[in-house]
């Protein structure tokens, strides 16, 4: 049987259509998972994805968190054998998700998705950030939001993904993959090692230093970090913040709020 559903722009959907890279998702993230591995998918729209996740991994739990109305009736009827065996479907949206007390969300979970790509500089803060980090995220994104993960200029996006975990670029899903096809091309970014060890032996407030830190820095990017940060020390003070590296962040950041002293 086959399930259709219209494409809304206002939710930002693009449905992946070539099965073969399907597959090709699900082959990578066999490396990330074991038998106690919890699988999120966000937006499965009318399951494509979701099938295969399922068909290759049947002894572990996915969970499924969809938005649109008209998808949630295809997807209980499409898996009503795996609904409540090894399938969770959630009918709500990922922005009001909440990840770090959900009982159906154990501490090993991995994110395999095809998302919304107007939520993904959101989702990738929304999980990274969260006491409740998957280990690994593998996501499909627009090729250029890949390509600045990866720049060596750093910017404020990037500086996220590096300061979690191991990002690097999977393959290339040229746009003519998907209904209705994107202006764009694709790529399928992988976070992986995702943790806070950054932050492990640092003051409790360091992480959220960290960032109004980078932030204010990134802000004047243009600037040297002497002007915006008032930093004097040869090191840093005539650099930008796009070479900074997240280890020099700590650094700066316990600079410039004295947590040796505290």
């Amino acid at each position: 049987m086959e399930y259709k559903l219209e494409a809304k722009k206002s939710l930002g959907q693009n449905f992946l259509k070539n099965k073969t890279i399907i597959k090709k998702i699900v082959d990578e993230s066999e490396k990330y998972i074991d038998e106690t591995t919890n699988i999120i998918e966000i937006g499965p729209g009318t399951g494509e994805l979701t099938e295969e996740i399922l068909n290759r991994f049947t002894k572990n739990n996915l969970i499924c968190i969809e938005a649109d109305d008209r998808a949630i009736p295809i997807l209980k009827d499409r898996f009503k054998n795996n609904i409540d065996r090894n399938l969770t479907l959630i009918h709500e949206d990922i922005r009001v998700f909440d990840i770090d007390s959900n009982p159906k969300i154990n501490k090993n979970y991995i994110m395999v998705a095809n998302i919304p790509y107007y939520l993904t500089g959101f989702i990738f803060k929304k999980f990274l950030e969260a006491k409740n980090q998957p280990k690994t995220m593998i996501l499909m994104v627009q090729k250029e939001i890949a390509d600045r993960a990866l720049d060596k200029k750093m910017s404020l996006f990037s500086l996220g993904l590096k300061t979690y975990g191991e990002p690097y670029v999977y393959m290339k899903v040229s746009k003519g993959n998907f209904t209705p096809q994107p202006k764009v091309d694709s790529a399928v970014l992988i976070i992986k090692n995702i943790n806070k060890d950054i932050f492990k032996s640092e003051n409790k407030d360091t992480e959220k230093r960290y960032w109004e830190t980078a932030k204010k820095a990134f802000n004047s990017k243009r600037k040297q970090l002497g002007s915006t940060l008032k930093i004097d020390i040869d090191k840093y003070k005539k650099e930008r913040p796009e070479n900074i590296t997240p280890a020099d962040w700590i650094y700066i950041t316990k600079l410039l709020y004295n947590e040796d002293n505290e």
